[in-house]
């Protein structure tokens, strides 16, 4: 027979992860997001095809408030969440904060009704209808990440991974952008 009724931490006790305070957790939850978003940014540029440097700005520009919101749901949850296993862990963060996100944007729409009528209709949910699974990944991965990081293997290749994916993101903007010149 299973029994389904978790008991205890789904970490061994002697994992670091277990010992971080709340803030711990959250700038480690917002550095794998960043490490995770411009990677997902990044294959959504290729698979666009575009070099335009405004559009790849612009996709950043959408991803800061999912950050925020991340950030916000690893500060609230983040202790909690450490009850369950790394994998679980990170699918509850990011379904949590999509989540939060849609019930945000369902409430700017409600405002944006009240406010004006829009003639294109429910514009930010339906741009976030088809933005929900880069969100979801991005949130999974990035909390994932988080949680490697403070091991000590995990410590020696985040900090280079971070460092790569930010280089190359500022280089391929930048050739984008001599490119678009």
């Amino acid at each position: 027979m299973v029994d389904l009724h978790q008991t205890e931490s789904g970490l061994p006790p002697e994992h670091p992860w277990l010992a971080l305070s709340r803030w711990g957790i959250v700038w480690r939850a917002a550095l794998g997001a960043i490490v995770a978003g411009l990677c997902v940014l990044l294959v959504i540029t290729l698979l666009i095809g575009t070099t335009m440097p405004e559009i790849t700005l612009n996709l950043v520009w959408f991803g800061v408030p999912q950050l925020l919101v991340m950030i916000a749901t690893a500060a609230v949850l983040g202790p909690w969440l450490r009850e369950f296993h790394p994998f679980l862990q990170s699918l509850m963060f990011s379904s949590i904060a999509l989540a939060a996100v849609f019930a945000l944007v369902i409430l700017v729409e409600v405002v944006n009704r009240v406010i004006g009528p829009s003639p294109w209709g429910a514009g930010l949910f339906m741009v976030l209808c088809f933005a929900s699974l880069p969100y979801f990944l991005t949130g999974a991965i990035g909390y994932g990440l988080a949680i490697w990081s403070v091991t000590p293997r995990g410590r020696r290749a985040f900090w280079p991974l971070l460092v790569g994916v930010l280089l190359l993101f500022v280089g391929s903007w930048l050739v984008a952008q001599l490119a678009a010149g």
